[in-house]
């Protein structure tokens, strides 16, 4: 099996919130999973806490993208990446209300990026 990692995005996702998050849905469009750096389906991100997640390509001329769906008691919250062969990198974070969140991409690196995701509990008016 080949080892040689081509593309790599890492996900680090920081629950700022008082409840806790569900992986509700996750899957790899383009390359894999990282060895044990996949997130589990119905798998927990507890209050107060960070995960780390990592897809890769493998293959020569391709990169990797997927999704996360993540559940709250205020809804869904999708998370998109893509980090194509050649290319920018590109990634979506869904609004949810009650929820805010702050995304920070280091791409200094455009072979193994990091998007770290912040979600944090709306603040009251």
């Amino acid at each position: 099996m080949n080892t040689t990692v081509y593309r790599s995005v890492k996900l680090v996702v920081q629950n700022s919130t008082n409840e806790s998050l569900s992986v509700q849905g996750v899957a790899v469009l383009k390359g894999r999973w990282a060895d044990k750096m996949e997130p589990p389906q119905g798998g927990i991100i507890k209050e107060q806490s960070a995960v780390e997640w990592k897809s890769v390509s493998t293959e020569l001329g391709t990169g990797t993208s997927g999704f996360l769906r993540l559940g709250s008691s205020h809804g869904y919250l999708t998370l998109k990446w893509g980090a194509p062969w050649t290319g920018r990198f590109s990634h979506h974070v869904s609004r949810v209300n009650g929820l805010t969140t702050e995304t920070e991409i280091d791409d200094s690196q455009p072979d193994s990026v990091v998007m770290t995701i912040a979600i944090s509990s709306e603040r009251k008016k």
